[in-house]
């Protein structure tokens, strides 16, 4: 009964039929380590479990079961072998065994054990019948009416293609020119076949294979070793990637070791000087610079000009015509002109000076001119001057503090979208960034963090201020009662008594303690007085963190400003959210007293980023009509009323003031958008000058260095 009841338990074999057929050598060693019976040492057949978690055959387990000692075969000989503890396999050892692989008895294909008793097995072909194929194939193909020797063998379906190639006796690199010859023209047939008729597709994908070493070796083997670049492509990649010539010159000698060539450098310093023409001078010149001490001074520095601007200005015309970039936007500009946007870019200790065509300002106005002109200009300057307050008190002049470069109409100034964008944004952030620091304040007073940051060590010295003010004013309401009680004593048992004198003693020593309290809090309020970096508080750093998650960085260089693009992105309405939600997110973990409050400041700041991101939508456009022109204005009014109401203390920035009394007069009068007629180029302009600059830091000549022409 015992015996039966095992064989219950086990499980149905996976093959129907004995013996098992041999393992493929693909199996793992581990795998078949674990499915190995612990008695016969062979493959498992209908696993069972022993008592001790081992694991082996059906028939294993009833041969040990039937012994007139039953013990188990993995444990000592004392232990006995219970029938009723044996138990059947786990799955997951029966489904290891279905996944091993084995091989077919009849064609010798590795199949999963699993799927062996249902596999079709079609045997190989015995001897005899190889030579009968043989002959047949060979048949055919001397009887075929193709040279190659190419036959096809219907199959019901797509016939089945057979071609004669000869075996190989010697290695291609030692056969004879006919031999290889012959190999070669072997090739070809059989990729044209397999590639479907496009023998030169396949090579490319073959060539594709191989690794750059193999390719290299291929061209210098089928004498491709003079791939040169002409001078219009080497000149392209010189100014693309700002490499002087003695980095050139590198350049070309590298190449030329692995099989390319640049063009002469003669040639292309003719098509510079082509280009260039006379139309471009450099020299040193004398220009006024701050003095360190105050003043100003004359230094030289080099200069670079075009004599002849008119000229410039046609010669890029017929550039842009043919190369075809000259447009006029659809009819935008009219076609009888050509609107000609002149800028500049000062920074990185350069000043750059540029213009774009047929994409900016126009030489005419389409509506009435603003009143400021470039006379009222000069004349807020000269009383600003007169004035002699400063810089800070410049706002009462229009901020009118040097003089204007040119007689341009103020009609024919473009507002400059990109650094109103980054201006006003930057605004706005740096208020979002105080309510930062201010709860970091705050936090001060009960933070528990370990004293690395300047803020940790702020809130330490806060919460020590705090603690030794208090014991200051104790110190002192003891100093005055001790103070008392020695006068009164003294009064009454005279001023030589041992208690009179001990009494003045106590007040001598609580007055030390009080002025060593004095020096301390002295010392610690002006620890405190010092601050701590705001970026170092909890807050700003959660701030921070969230611009990180929307894929903004500020830079690292010029005080952490933004980038443009960056400030584009952060403008969409779940960037802002996600911005301003993360105060309270940090309030509800370290402030929780101050969330509700903090919920309505944040709501302000949420519609304050709002307002102006509908502002930037508009004037970002390159075109804008009348109805677009009307929601700009409106949008800008909300926006100025919200900020003034909403931030009473703070002030109106220069960028803020250009928004509101200049954008909608310039979209009125040209209904052109900032977009197009910003100063995007000239900031372009200003990165490529200052990669060039870091380039040609070794050009002994700045003349040389800044025209890039030596």
């Amino acid at each position: 009964m015992l015996i039966a009841h095992l064989w219950k338990i086990a499980p149905p074999p996976i093959f129907s039929s004995e013996p098992y057929p041999p393992l493929a050598s693909q199996n793992s060693a581990t795998v078949l380590k674990e499915l190995k019976c612990m008695v016969c040492s062979n493959i498992l057949k209908q696993p069972l479990e022993l008592p001790c978690r081992q694991l082996a055959c059906t028939s294993c387990a009833v041969e040990r079961v039937a012994a007139s000692t039953p013990v188990c075969p993995c444990c000592s000989e004392d232990s006995s072998l219970v029938p009723t503890e044996i138990r059947p396999a786990p799955n997951a050892v029966l489904l290891l065994l279905k996944d091993v692989l084995v091989q077919c008895v009849g064609c010798h294909r590795d199949k999963k054990a699993g799927c062996y008793d249902g596999h079709e097995c079609t045997p190989y072909l015995t001897a005899g019948e190889e030579r009968e194929a043989a002959a047949l194939l060979k048949r055919a193909i001397s009887t075929s009416p193709d040279q190659a020797g190419i036959i096809q063998m219907p199959t019901g379906g797509t016939p089945m293609t057979f071609m004669h190639v000869t075996k190989a006796r010697h290695l291609t690199s030692a056969a004879c020119s006919k031999t290889v010859k012959t190999r070669r023209a072997e090739m070809q047939t059989a990729r044209s076949i397999v590639s479907g008729g496009e023998p030169s597709a396949l090579m490319e994908e073959e060539v594709l294979t191989l690794s750059d070493e193999e390719r290299m070796s291929l061209l210098q083997k089928a004498g491709i070793t003079n791939n040169a670049i002409d001078s219009v492509q080497v000149l392209a990649i010189k100014v693309g990637m700002a490499i002087p010539w003695n980095g050139l010159r590198q350049l070309r000698r590298w190449l030329k070791a692995s099989g390319v060539s640049l063009a002469g450098e003669q040639r292309m310093r003719n098509i510079c000087r082509q280009i260039l023409g006379n139309n471009l001078k450099g020299e040193m010149a004398l220009f006024s610079f701050p003095h360190p001490s105050g003043g100003e001074e004359l230094r030289g520095a080099p200069l670079v000009y075009t004599p002849d601007l008119v000229q410039k200005v046609v010669d890029l015309l017929e550039e842009n015509e043919r190369t075809g970039r000259l447009t006029w936007h659809n009819g935008v500009i009219p076609a009888s002109e050509v609107w000609l946007k002149i800028g500049g870019d000062k920074g990185d200790g350069s000043f750059k000076m540029n213009f774009q065509i047929n994409l900016v300002t126009p030489l005419s106005v389409r509506g009435p001119a603003p009143p400021r002109t470039f006379e009222t200009i000069s004349a807020d300057h000269q009383h600003y001057i007169a004035s002699g307050i400063g810089k800070k008190q410049a706002q009462h002049f229009y901020n009118c503090i040097s003089e204007p470069i040119s007689n341009i109409p103020i009609s024919q100034v473009c507002p400059p979208s990109l650094h109103i964008t980054l201006g006003i944004f930057t605004k706005i952030y740096g208020l979002l960034e105080d309510e930062c620091h201010t709860l970091d304040l705050e936090l001060a007073l009960h933070s528990r963090e370990d004293a690395h940051s300047s803020f940790s060590k702020y809130s330490h010295e806060l919460q020590r201020l705090r603690m030794l003010q208090a014991e200051l004013e104790q110190a002192q309401e003891s100093y005055d009662l001790s103070q008392q009680i020695a006068t009164y004593v003294s009064l009454v048992v005279g001023e030589n008594d041992p208690v009179t004198v001990d009494f003045f003693k106590q007040c001598e020593d609580k007055m030390k303690s009080l002025k060593q309290l004095e020096t301390d809090v002295a010392n610690c309020t002006a620890t405190v007085k010092k601050g701590f970096s705001i970026k170092d508080g909890p807050f700003v750093k959660e701030l921070d963190s969230a611009l990180q998650s929307i894929g903004v960085h500020r830079q690292q260089y010029f005080g952490g400003a933004f980038v443009g693009n960056h400030v584009h992105k952060t403008l969409k309405l779940s960037n802002i959210q996600t911005l301003c939600k993360s105060l309270v997110q940090t309030a509800q973990k370290r402030l929780p007293h101050c969330v509700a409050e903090l919920q309505q400041r944040t709501d302000i700041l949420v519609n304050t980023f709002c307002m102006f991101a509908s502002c930037h939508n508009i004037y970002d456009q390159n075109f804008i009509d009348e109805a677009q022109t009307f929601a700009l204005e409106q949008a800008i009014e909300q926006f100025m009323a919200y900020f003034r109401k909403s931030f009473p203390e703070a002030t109106v920035p220069i960028k803020m003031h250009i928004l509101e009394d200049h954008a909608t007069t310039w979209a009125n009068s040209t209904h052109v958008g900032f977009g197009l007629l910003g100063e995007q180029g000239a900031e372009s302009i200003h990165a490529k000058f200052t990669r060039l600059g870091l380039a040609y830091t070794a050009v002994t000549d700045k003349v040389i260095d800044i025209r890039v022409e030596g």
